[in-house]
């Protein structure tokens, strides 16, 4: 294994430890993302998770953003050549785009299946999904293998919602 992938080996796994921690103290010692005022019926189950979206969507905006914000300031970018910081943005553009799909149908799926007084867990994946998203960003502007965090951090989490809602639906 070369010194690259052992980096991104150590960042997956420092995310797989963190986001478990994470979950698991938000859950157990705060309030955050109380279930929904009105009942467990599945519009306001879907109003509730559609409502934690919007802030995973904030990490989509921020990256389309950036990206004119650069290609307006610098030269080479401004007439469509790319540039490396451009690049670099477009990249995570493309990624959160992806991750934001996987994420959005997951915890809509994951909304309707978890006991009503556990639908606040959509609010917490949105919050480590915030968190993976900004770290990833940072990191690929440090290095690639520094961007391992931010996607772990992002893409697992999405993985436990899916074999969680896949097991409840085919009990």
């Amino acid at each position: 294994m070369s010194n690259e992938q052992k980096k991104v080996v150590a960042g997956v796994i420092a995310a797989v430890v963190f986001s478990l921690a994470f979950f698991e103290m938000v859950l157990k010692f705060t309030n955050v993302g109380p279930t929904p005022s009105g009942g467990i019926d599945v519009s306001t189950r879907l109003e509730y998770a559609l409502k934690c979206e919007v802030f995973a969507a904030i990490c989509l905006l921020a990256g389309v953003g950036k990206v004119g914000n650069r290609r307006f300031f610098t030269p080479e970018a401004i007439s469509g050549d790319p540039a490396p910081s451009v690049e670099i943005d477009r990249r995570y553009v493309q990624n959160t785009t992806e991750q934001l799909l996987l994420a959005l149908i997951a915890h809509l799926a994951l909304v309707l299946i978890v006991p009503a007084d556990s639908t606040r867990v959509v609010a917490i994946l949105v919050m480590l999904f915030m968190i993976g998203r900004a770290t990833f960003w940072i990191g690929y502007h440090i290095s690639g293998p520094a961007r391992a965090f931010g996607f772990a951090t992002t893409f697992y989490p999405t993985i436990a919602a899916y074999v969680y809602v896949l097991s409840q639906i085919l009990r």
